[in-house]
């Protein structure tokens, strides 16, 4: 077994993917196949289930698995040690985050944060909340980005943000130009949300309950792009964090009113409760807490940003 092999074999995992865990390596999917089976030989146990995609670990993989991430970090921080590069950061962080947490904004975060960094590469995976939890806590992934983060005990919390939900609308809708509404003022209205089995849809619909708004339930998505769009389209009314509008709201498609009483979603990063946080990813997550306002959005201008004639 070489250091080769455990980084091929944490890339493939994590990629969930040969030919994706080939190309970080620079050999091609069918010398990484040949030399995982190679791997498996060696050992006598199967560490890849190859009947699922993408691709999963067996019960022996993944305890084969930690222990190759673990001998990574020991390795890597060796390394640092001996060649005195100790304040260098390098190597690569793997986020696993729901649709939802303003995918633009982790974008410029990440080019920032890497551009400071050049031997550092962050990779960010969008996925359901179930799934976040679940790449957390295999470690497929280092860090998770959830809402409504509860008290697992395998999964340790860190706060994000907080962040304000309005009452969305297409321009034109007869309560677009309203600056708040009440739940009430939502009754008879057709909700466009989240589907019934995310934690969001969840806390929205007992938020309505509670305040005597209860809205038709006209359609329901997986994520906010979905939802926006259908909104934009139709006289729907959406519920969606304040800031995952702001672009289309700049843009003249869509208006917000806040709503009373305030509604907040609440945005964690998790990780493995039974193990420290590696110094690099402490560092990105230190430094995505600092860096979590997003840039301002320029106004539409009909005229194309050139003036009046």
């Amino acid at each position: 077994m070489s250091l080769a092999s455990i980084r091929l074999f944490c890339d493939v995992v994590r990629e969930g993917n040969f030919s994706r865990g080939a190309a970080r390596n620079g050999i091609t999917q069918s010398a990484a196949s040949q030399r995982i089976r190679s791997l498996e030989q060696e050992l006598g146990v199967e560490l890849i289930d190859r009947s699922t995609r993408p691709c999963g670990l067996t019960p022996s993989g993944q305890l084969y698995y930690e222990g190759c991430c673990d001998i990574l970090e020991r390795y890597e921080r060796l390394e640092d040690v001996v060649v005195g590069k100790t304040s260098v950061l390098r190597g690569r962080v793997v986020v696993a985050s729901i649709y939802s947490a303003d995918v633009p904004h982790l974008n410029e975060v990440r080019e920032r944060f890497t551009a400071e960094h050049p031997r550092v590469s962050v990779q960010i995976h969008y996925l359901q909340p179930a799934a976040v939890h679940q790449w957390v806590e295999s470690r497929r992934s280092d860090i998770g980005i959830l809402s409504y983060a509860e008290r697992w005990p395998d999964l340790a919390r860190i706060p994000l943000r907080e962040e304000t939900m309005v009452a969305v609308f297409r321009v034109g809708h007869r309560l677009s130009a309203r600056r708040r509404v009440h739940p009430r003022d939502l009754a008879g209205e057709r909700l466009i949300g989240f589907d019934a089995g995310l934690r969001i849809s969840q806390e929205i619909r007992s938020y309505l309950r509670r305040h005597r708004g209860q809205p038709t339930v006209e359609s329901t998505f997986d994520n906010i792009d979905s939802i926006k769009a259908a909104v934009a389209e139709t006289d729907g009314v959406g519920i969606l964090p304040q800031r995952t509008v702001r672009v289309e709201v700049a843009r003249g498609v869509l208006t917000t009113a806040e709503l009373e009483p305030t509604l907040i979603r609440p945005l964690a990063l998790v990780h493995r409760r039974d193990r420290p946080l590696p110094p690099l990813v402490a560092s990105w997550a230190k430094y995505l807490r600092a860096h979590d306002t997003p840039a301002p959005v320029r106004p539409h201008r009909a005229d194309g940003g050139r003036g009046a004639p």
